[in-house]
């Protein structure tokens, strides 16, 4: 979900009931992220909107991907998805042209509810996020934020409810202005 956490995207372990542990019966494999943008990224880049996100447009590249993930969908429905391996993408202001590359690619675990509702994205080290106009209103977070350390996202559709961090943080709107 690391996929724009506006619908993304996108680590510390999550505890799992133990009852929803005991219903996997086998760990399933860790397969490449063909695509870590997610469908919105089918080329590779998306576009953060202008006014949305922060004042200006801002495109996201994949600049280096050894993304691995697991996914496990347990028998109530519920669905971790654990992701971990090198990423970096590139950020780029489209109205000055200012340019970041950023490894986001902090190892994360994604629990997605049974109805698909809600999630929980959990990661560690570095990542990014996308906070759109409810979030960010929800959050006090700006639109793009880079973060380093343990970072908890709550979400109910693609809305983010609560962000937590303990560690740092950097907004990439007033990175890239």
């Amino acid at each position: 979900m690391r996929n724009l956490i506006i619908g993304a995207a996108t680590a510390a372990a999550l505890l799992v009931a133990p009852a929803a542990a005991e219903a996997a019966t086998a760990d399933p494999p860790w397969t490449p992220v063909a695509n870590p943008l997610g469908s919105q990224g089918h080329h590779g880049s998306i576009t953060l909107q202008a006014g949305r996100f922060c004042a200006f447009a801002v495109d996201a590249a994949v600049v280096a991907n050894a993304e691995l993930k697991q996914v496990t969908t347990f028998a109530d429905g519920t669905t971790i998805i654990r992701l971990k391996g090198e990423l970096v993408l590139g950020f780029k202001n489209e109205t000055t042209g200012k340019s970041v590359e950023e490894n986001v690619g902090g190892p994360s675990t994604t629990t997605i509810s049974p109805d698909g509702g809600s999630a929980t994205f959990q990661g560690e080290g570095p990542h990014w996020l996308a906070f759109g106009p409810e979030s960010k209103a929800n959050t006090g977070e700006p639109g793009l934020v880079f973060t380093k350390g343990q970072v908890t996202v709550t979400y109910v559709g693609i809305t983010v409810q609560k962000f937590s961090l303990s560690g740092t943080q950097q907004n990439g709107c007033a990175l890239l202005s």
